[in-house]
């Protein structure tokens, strides 16, 4: 039998009662490290139009 620690128990209770708020952790982090990790001049120019575009809709909604 696969014994849980309390804390593992938890994380798993928390990550089950907020789903939708882990996405957005999991996408948040998932971007962050490819911003910092992986992306090239260009792909940064792509990023920073993604931005202003996202702004845009938000500032119209």
């Amino acid at each position: 039998m696969d014994k849980k620690t309390p804390q593992e128990r938890a994380r798993d209770k928390w990550n089950e009662s907020n789903k939708e708020r882990r996405k957005v952790y999991v996408a948040k982090s998932a971007c962050r490290r490819y911003i910092r990790d992986f992306a090239e001049l260009d792909d940064l120019e792509e990023v920073k139009n993604w931005i202003k575009e996202k702004e845009k809709k938000l500032k119209n909604f």
